[in-house]
């Protein structure tokens, strides 16, 4: 009992750093998720040039897809990217974009000396793609805009960003909106992950291994499905870094509730231990790290959010139950379910047996 205990705490602890993550520098938000919206609005675009909002305005992303170079401007009218068939480059002769302390509410201020600056353009990539952040395109402060604390249940504009593209001597803009909209009532996945807690720990109690196996199941592949789905979802991020920085504790959580599984659909006792381990595991980053999407209007998760929602309420509820019933019932082997089967099959026979014989 004690070793398990022990890697229970192991587990948690590795499991903290993800959690935390989220905070890692001035440009991420607390959550991945929020009610804070920024997205592209109506916009007239060069021909062949997609650009794209990434990760709730944490990026912006253009791709030229054509033989003219195409331009993006800085606010003040400075030249700083060119997208082309030769790649992308950077002006190196303005100076590098300084990152705020909180959030930018005003215009910046007009620097006619950067924009009258000629180009020095140095290649940063072989790809007609340039990534980049713009301040503007979301809401950088830990606290929220005047507006929103003052009327917080209401969707509203928090305001308009734009970016300038120039193409063969034609400027044009990307326009979009930093909008406030107000989550849902939670409401309804508490209900749905207490139901789910209560027959996950009913069916874990059942001497026969194989349900919790099913629960076991579920479990992992609920959160393995959620975890994915993120990774895709930060785009703005190279996805193989997220994993490396803030997945390999959740991946081994994965693998312990597959080794569960397995473990439990053969009638091994110790296969409880391993759904439990994973129950924690899973269920801490869901509880943890993942629950304000019950109540936040946008996750960065590719998938709709509604699903999203459903896969953590899944995650929490399977995985209290499954806690429970271990802890509960910690010693259930596979001499215990071969008895249980056995009395089940008596009892069946017994049933079938003529009156009087």
């Amino acid at each position: 009992m004690a070793r398990q205990l022990v890697l229970v705490t192991v587990l948690l602890l590795a499991l903290a750093a993800p959690a935390s993550a989220h905070d890692a520098d001035a440009h991420t938000p607390p959550d991945r998720v929020g009610d804070l919206r920024s997205a592209l609005i109506a916009s007239t675009l060069p021909p062949g040039v997609d650009f794209r909002v990434l990760q709730n305005g944490e990026a912006l992303w253009l791709r030229n897809s054509t033989r003219t170079d195409v331009v993006v401007l800085d606010p003040d009218g400075a030249q700083r990217y060119q997208i082309g068939p030769d790649g992308a480059a950077v002006n190196a002769a303005l100076p590098a974009e300084a990152t705020p302390a909180g959030d930018i509410s005003e215009d910046p201020a007009k620097s006619s000396d950067d924009a009258a600056k000629a180009p020095q353009w140095q290649r940063i990539s072989t790809e007609p793609v340039v990534q980049w952040h713009d301040h503007y395109a979301h809401w950088g402060d830990a606290t929220l805009p005047s507006q929103v604390l003052a009327d917080p249940d209401h969707e509203q504009l928090i305001r308009a960003w734009q970016v300038d593209l120039v193409s063969n001597g034609t400027t044009y803009q990307a326009r979009g909106e930093l909008r406030w909209v107000p989550g849902p009532s939670p409401l309804p996945w508490i209900l749905v992950t207490v139901s789910l807690a209560i027959a996950a720990a009913l069916l874990g109690l059942a001497r026969d291994q194989r349900p919790l196996a099913a629960a076991t199941a579920v479990l992992v592949a609920a959160s393995a499905t959620n975890g994915i789905a993120t990774i895709l979802g930060r785009q703005a991020e190279d996805p193989w870094t997220v994993v490396q920085h803030e997945y390999l504790p959740i991946v081994l959580a994965w693998l312990i509730g597959a080794a569960a599984v397995v473990l439990l659909a053969a009638g091994r006792g110790t296969g409880r231990w391993f759904a439990a381990l994973a129950a924690v595991g899973l269920g801490a980053v869901a509880l943890l790290q993942d629950l304000p999407v019950w109540w936040s209007s946008t996750s960065v998760v590719a998938l709709p959010v509604d699903v999203d929602r459903a896969l953590v309420s899944i995650t929490a509820g399977v995985a209290v139950g499954i806690l429970f019933t271990v802890l509960r019932a910690p010693n259930i082997t596979r001499s215990d379910a071969v008895t249980a089967t056995q009395r089940s099959g008596s009892a069946s026979a017994g049933r079938d047996l003529p009156q009087g014989s």
